[in-house]
């Protein structure tokens, strides 16, 4: 049966490019390594849950049609990134600046919970890998001939959804190996905070680097 034949090569196909879209460090995983750094796995791994909320919901505009002026309109995918910068380099100096030397994750609070949610969320609506996944990548993987092209698309970007979840998961878990050995302890945990800090900082640079231009 050719058509499904067909249908199943485009879905490995989609699969193998977006894992290792996805696997190469960019912004999202620059800002779970920071996350973890600063404020323990427990929020890291909420910070991965909000990162695919922010990617799919980048999918959602770009299925109905906004993706294509997003993509095309230099100055709204400016303000969008301009603001996600914004509130990233908040959140970069608090922890720069503010982070506690002693980061165990028993004592994370609620309200760090929440703003790793709200930058993961940022982050991955923000991401420039997102756009091109959703505008580029999975409709060229979709089978022709599809009863609902939207439907089709919201599905198939289910996929890099789901991989992305397992492959940011594993860096935060590859994150805390390292940050919870013995050898980081006592000051030098202060060290990692601002490693940590400097990630988002960093990645709310580029972000605004990239809203300018």
């Amino acid at each position: 049966m050719p058509e499904d034949l067909t249908a199943l090569n485009g879905l490995l196909g989609l699969v193998l490019t977006s894992a290792v879209l996805i696997a190469v460090p960019g912004p999202s995983i620059m800002f779970l390594i920071g996350q973890t750094i600063t404020v323990g796995r427990r929020n890291a791994l909420r910070g991965v849950i909000g990162n695919a909320i922010g990617t799919y919901c980048v999918a959602v505009l770009v299925a109905v049609g906004i993706g294509s002026l997003l993509m095309h309109s230099d100055h709204v995918l400016s303000v969008i990134r301009l603001l996600g910068a914004v509130v990233l380099l908040g959140i970069g100096l608090q922890y720069l600046f503010f982070s506690r030397a002693s980061l165990t994750e028993g004592k994370s609070s609620p309200t760090k919970g929440k703003q790793s949610l709200l930058a993961g969320i940022i982050v991955g609506s923000t991401n420039p890998k997102a756009l091109i996944m959703f505008g580029t990548i999975v409709p060229s993987f979709m089978s022709d001939g599809a009863d609902s092209p939207v439907f089709s698309l919201l599905g198939f970007s289910l996929i890099p959804i789901g991989l992305g979840l397992v492959i940011d998961a594993a860096w935060v878990a590859a994150a805390h190996a390292v940050s919870s050995s013995t050898f980081f302890s006592g000051n030098r945990l202060k060290w990692f905070n601002i490693i940590g800090g400097g990630l988002m900082i960093g990645m709310a640079i580029l972000l605004a680097v990239e809203s300018l231009h």
